[in-house]
């Protein structure tokens, strides 16, 4: 009896162990798709590698490294003989028309852009009475300003001798405090101007120097002459 139970147990662990293997191999089967792929990946991967370490080294040998270095800027200086009668036109409108009309919320940013402009004496003064003073005003009041320039009556004056040149701007004064306007004024800007060297903010270098605004009588500007 003993000898038949133990050729039992054997037959059952032989049994045991071919199903174990079958159940290797069936595992082995479903994955090996994937290995394979994997395989071929690695296989791809390492030729790939090793041909762009070797294009990189290529190219990096064989690069030349250009640094551009831009040219130094070169300083210059033109004399107000040089420049014709419509720069100076130019900057003094644009000046004129920072300073001349405005509102109470942009005023002081215009007269702050205006400011870029000038020189000696004329930056002091302009500081003390139109950063200070008339900005006080203007707040104070509410006040509001148009300045609308007659172009028939601008004049150039050119002073050879002292390099400089003036520009008269006359125009109809228009103040307005709140919504209600005052009576119209004709005034005239003098603004007197020379130049500096020029720089990238200013390719011309015109830089003001003085400027005088003075009540004026049309009528008495439509002549050639200059009236101050």
């Amino acid at each position: 009896m003993a000898v038949k139970a133990l050729k039992r147990d054997i037959r059952q662990i032989e049994r045991t162990e071919g199903r174990a293997g079958a159940d290797t191999i069936r595992l082995w089967e479903g994955f090996r798709d994937q290995a394979l792929l994997w395989r071929a990946l690695a296989l791809l991967q390492l030729p790939a590698t090793t041909l762009a370490i070797a294009a990189a080294l290529v190219m990096y040998i064989s690069a030349d490294t250009v640094i551009e270095v831009p040219p130094q800027p070169q300083p210059g200086h033109y004399s107000a003989k040089q420049l014709p009668d419509s720069e100076f036109i130019g900057v003094a409108t644009e000046v004129v028309n920072l300073i001349a009309s405005y509102q109470p919320s942009v005023a002081e940013t215009q007269f702050a852009s205006a400011q870029k402009y000038l020189w000696e004496p004329a930056l002091s003064s302009f500081e003390q009475v139109m950063m200070k003073d008339e900005l006080r005003t203007i707040a104070e009041t509410g006040r509001s300003q148009l300045f609308f320039i007659s172009k028939n009556l601008i004049k150039v004056k050119r002073m050879p001798e002292l390099d400089k040149v003036i520009i008269r701007l006359p125009g109809i004064r228009q103040k307005l405090i709140g919504n209600r306007p005052l009576p119209q004024d004709q005034m005239a800007y003098y603004i007197t101007m020379t130049t500096i060297p020029r720089n990238v903010h200013n390719p011309f270098g015109i830089v003001i120097v003085d400027i005088k605004l003075k009540r004026v009588d049309f009528n008495k500007l439509k002549g050639d002459e200059w009236d101050v």
